[in-house]
């Protein structure tokens, strides 16, 4: 046995696991089905009470208190259960509330009153984050609220709560943060203030244990699936295993107790493109992946001969991976898209070759070519075409349309994850003499230092991000989901890279902290 590490968090102290064990913990967490139906029973009982805060009648400040409601809602991860009343309820209070003029004095600017009021200040920074190419009102609502929650932070004149919840949302604000992790922070602050509503705490506290009780379910049947492939005899001993950071994808993909088939799908998925990103990345010549290639293009085992150890595994598990999906597909009647989704895994697999040709220093592509290429390797159209495929019968064909007809966004989010990506690896990149990033191509391109190549890869994130707001603030022709599917995958980026922080490449840091608060701190009822 590896030794164990002590960790403490803000609500409980536990001996964490070292990272290769968290298999046999997860396998070993008993889950009482009996309590899961006792929560369910609880949560449908408290419902009724919420629906009736959200019917109410009244005038503009009624409307005012309802949207402050949904923003609670939304906080402590209630809000899926109200889909229909809020959507009913913002589509007639926005046009009567304009939101942000409020807050700001004739000459345009923010008002300097709002500064005492934390709460006011934070609501205003999250909104902000709303922004367009267009939205300049916003872009000044950031740099207001930025300034000023800093300022909070280094004065530490509001509460240790207060504080706790300034520091997260300056560090991930809600719209780019995983839902599930924006609950559980919320459910804590929430319960350390005054005014709390004892009903919406324990609503709150309820809906999140029993996701956890579905997650951890569902962790327990992806690590079964991994353990009867048997992989691990089969791979160097660098691979990492991985399984945890597979199941968080799945969490920042679908937050809701339905979707359970779908984060598991992510989760194989996932798994299997991390697997195929560290082979390119240590292990496949350009001869092997073009052989790879090949086969993935005829999609049949009859070539698998002519592949090395390492290739023939990975090939046989996308075959794997993909036969299991489309029996679940056509089981329930949706296989219209299982040619769009091969057609994704083919053409990802194609641009790693080109990466590999790139990082070889077979090629020299341009800094744009290399952002557009390896964005497809990060697979933002297969990743939202899989999710599509986890949501079953909630999605339909128009789904796959969809996104084959907004290209400005899609490449949007692919030069996102490609950058994110990059600015993060490029010190170990460098270290270990992979040419093939994003920063070293800029800087060479542009004839430029390090910092100003992140500098402007930077600004090219943030008017990323507002030309994704525009795309799904100005979509109507497919439903809510839809939308919420493609900014989840602009949030997994997020979460992924955010502050230099991989996830996926490194086991400490963050990794540890969301699998904590998510699948192991207990929701204390």
């Amino acid at each position: 046995m590896e030794s164990q590490t002590k960790f403490e968090y803000e609500s409980s102290a536990f001996t964490k696991l070292s990272h290769s064990q968290w298999t046999d913990y997860f396998l070993s967490v008993p889950i009482d089905e009996s309590e899961l139906d006792v929560i369910t029973r609880e949560i449908e009982i408290l419902k009724p009470e919420v629906r009736e805060l959200l019917s109410s009648q009244g005038d503009d400040e009624t409307s005012k208190r309802k949207v402050l409601l949904i923003q609670l809602l939304i906080s402590l991860g209630l809000a899926f259960h109200f889909e229909n009343e809020i959507n009913d309820i913002l589509e007639h209070a926005f046009p009567k509330l304009d939101v942000f003029k409020i807050f700001t004095g004739d000459d345009g600017k923010f008002e300097q009153s709002l500064t005492g009021d934390a709460k006011g200040i934070l609501s205003l920074y999250e909104a902000a984050h709303l922004g367009t190419t267009t939205d300049y009102i916003l872009d000044e609502a950031l740099r207001f609220t930025s300034s000023h929650l800093k300022s909070l932070l280094a004065g530490e004149t509001c509460q240790p709560h207060m504080l706790r919840l300034i520091r997260n949302t300056l560090y991930l604000p809600q719209r780019w943060n995983m839902e599930a992790v924006i609950a559980r922070e919320y459910i804590t602050f929430y319960e350390q203030e005054e005014d709390h509503d004892k009903m919406l705490l324990r609503l709150a506290k309820l809906n999140f244990k029993l996701l956890q009780m579905h997650y951890i379910k569902e962790l327990k049947t992806f690590i079964k699936w991994w353990m009867a492939l048997d992989l691990t005899s089969k791979w160097p001993s660098q691979f990492r295993e991985r399984i945890v950071e597979a199941l968080l994808a799945g969490l920042m993909m679908y937050f809701e107790p339905q979707f359970s088939d779908g984060r598991v799908i992510a989760a194989k998925f996932t798994y299997l493109l991390t697997i195929l990103d560290d082979a390119c990345d240590h292990y496949f010549s350009i001869d092997e992946l073009t052989r790879l290639v090949d086969c993935v293009e005829r999609w049949s085992p009859d070539g698998v001969d002519t592949l090395g150890d390492i290739s023939r595994t990975v090939f046989k598990l996308m075959l794997d991976v993909f036969d299991e999906i489309e029996s679940g597909v056509r089981s329930k009647g949706s296989s219209f898209h299982l040619k769009e989704m091969l057609e994704e895994l083919k053409t990802l697999v194609r641009a790693n070759l080109d990466l590999v040709k790139w990082a070889q220093g077979k090629q020299v592509p341009s800094f744009e070519e290399h952002v557009e290429v390896g964005g497809i390797a990060l697979t933002s159209y297969a990743t939202l075409m899989y999710s599509f495929v986890g949501m079953g019968e909630t999605i339909g064909k128009e789904a796959y349309e969809w996104v084959r007809s907004r290209p400005r966004l899609i490449k949007s989010l692919a030069a996102k994850g490609r950058l994110m990506d990059d600015m993060t690896d490029f010190e170990n990149d460098m270290s270990n003499g992979f040419a093939a990033n994003a920063i070293n191509y800029y800087m060479k391109q542009f004839v430029v230092t390090k910092e100003e190549a992140m500098l402007e890869c930077q600004k090219m994130i943030a008017n990323i991000n507002k030309i994704i707001n525009e795309e799904l603030l100005k979509t109507t022709v497919v439903s809510p989901r839809v939308l919420k599917q493609t900014l989840n995958f602009g949030r997994l980026l997020e979460l992924l890279y955010t502050k230099s922080d991989d996830i996926f490449n490194c086991s400490e840091g963050k990794l540890k902290e969301y699998v904590v608060t998510l699948l192991i701190d207990p929701i204390r009822l």
